[in-house]
């Protein structure tokens, strides 16, 4: 009995140590330890606020207006999205990283990118509102262009402090900014019940990270530059990211939009619950593995490429083990959760809730190895796991929706998980760093997941 509280007791004082920024931040295990802790408080600040304020919007919005709410936000989370021209990756992996040269390049591109977003974003309003017969729709997603065009302004200290694995103030950055979105959207949806709370809130909300970011973090001088060999190598770099995020966003939160165009506002209302839930888990394993898995492997790359697998291997073994914690624990109760915390109107999502847990628990698998594959600078073939990823998800769905409908896509989108997987072991095993056992480990974890939660 001795030995497991002394366990505990170091573990907690460890923690202890790291929130008040007394934690080991010289070697990379420390660093990454202390990042890992900072990143997972942040997210489950984040997601309680997140949550909190789902619970309260559908109880003041119908299914309708809900629906129109996550369907704007799909457009919206596109927006951010394309915004990524792949500038973290680069600095995180690039040796002149610390260069203010660079950075300032970095920062530049990123200012034109986020006007760029706002014009198209302003440009694809109407033609969206058309295809979906929702005329709110074109004023509405002309306002939300407006975080494109905020954004592109972020501080690049965001980006240096993450190369340098030190999650505790973008973590406050992160936190206080999307307190004041939640705060101004669930006030504004009070009083205006309507969806145009998401569009004022988010507006304000995004401006608020942003003077965040300059208030909190390390100062910069930001500066206009476009030094054309830096410029050279971030659009080199950043192509195969941009055109991954694209394809990305078309398996992902593009696959929404397309389910919206098969269902009813209130149906795509009572889904979008259940991806909400579902995807919890995945954004903390996306969340890890982008902000230490890359810039960890990058480090370990650099200096010792040897240790790499082993390095993959212990970063994949904690992550897929929180992850799959977490998706049992939406799963099991998902029918009787969703019945305590919805009114009988989205009752359903229930059943959608169990089916979308174990088809992102699959793609959780492949989340490890996509950072380690950009780590090793294999962009290309990055780019093209993402192709092959989307094109079955969106054949899945298709496919599924014929068959089963709302049910038939999720499935689908399960089997396509499933399918990737393959080329993920491909990939990998040509770097030599597949982890068969770990991913046949977590596989039969998921399949007794299946049946336990299918009950």
């Amino acid at each position: 009995m001795g030995q497991p509280i002394v366990d505990l007791k170091h573990q907690l004082t460890s923690l202890k140590s790291i929130f008040l920024g007394q934690g080991d931040t010289t070697s990379l295990r420390g660093r990454a330890l202390n990042s890992g802790a900072w990143i997972g408080a942040g997210f489950a600040v984040q997601k309680v606020l997140q949550f909190g304020s789902n619970l309260i919007l559908t109880r003041l919005l119908f299914p309708e207006a809900f629906g129109l709410m996550a369907l704007a936000t799909v457009f919206l989370v596109g927006l951010a999205m394309f915004s990524d021209v792949g500038i973290k990756p680069a600095i995180i992996r690039d040796p002149r990283g610390d260069d203010p040269d660079f950075l300032n390049t970095a920062w530049s591109i990123q200012v034109l990118r986020g006007i760029m977003l706002f014009a198209i974003g302003v440009v694809i309003s109407y033609p969206v509102s058309l295809i979906y017969g929702q005329p709110i729709l074109f004023p509405l997603l002309c306002a939300l262009s407006i975080t494109s065009l905020i954004s592109g302004f972020s501080s690049i200290s965001l980006v240096t402090a993450e190369r340098k694995l030190d999650f505790r103030s973008v973590t406050f950055v992160q936190i206080a900014g999307q307190a004041v979105m939640i705060g101004l959207l669930v006030s504004i949806a009070y009083f205006w019940r309507s969806v145009w709370a998401l569009a004022v809130a988010n507006v304000i909300g995004t401006l608020a990270t942003v003077l965040l970011g300059y208030v909190l973090l390390p100062r910069h001088r930001h500066r206009f530059v476009l030094d054309k060999a830096h410029a050279l190598s971030l659009v080199s770099f950043g192509k195969w990211i941009f055109l991954s995020t694209i394809v990305s966003y078309l398996g992902g939160e593009g696959l929404r939009a397309v389910q919206a165009t098969m269902i009813t506002p209130a149906e795509f209302g009572v889904l979008a619950i259940a991806n909400t839930i579902a995807a919890i888990p995945n954004d903390l394993a996306l969340r890890l593995a982008g902000s230490i898995g890359l810039p960890v492997m990058a480090e370990t790359y650099r200096e010792s490429p040897a240790k790499a697998f082993s390095i993959l291997h212990q970063f994949r073994k904690h992550s897929l083990a929180i992850s799959m914690a977490m998706f049992a624990a939406a799963a099991i109760p998902a029918r009787e959760l969703i019945q305590f915390l919805y009114d009988a109107r989205y009752h359903d999502a229930g059943d959608y809730l169990i089916a979308a847990c174990l088809a992102n628990a699959l793609a959780s698998i492949g989340f490890g190895y996509s950072g380690a594959i950009l780590a090793v600078g294999s962009f290309q073939s990055y780019f093209i796991s993402i192709v092959i990823i989307t094109i079955l998800r969106i054949v899945g769905v298709l496919i599924g929706f014929q068959f089963g409908g709302i049910m038939g896509m999720i499935i689908g989108i399960a089997i396509a998980n499933l399918v990737s997987l393959f080329y993920y072991w491909y990939l990998t095993d040509r770097l030599g760093l597949r982890d068969f056992r770990l991913d046949f480990t977590t596989l039969l974890g998921i399949a007794a997941l299946s049946a336990i939660s299918l009950r």
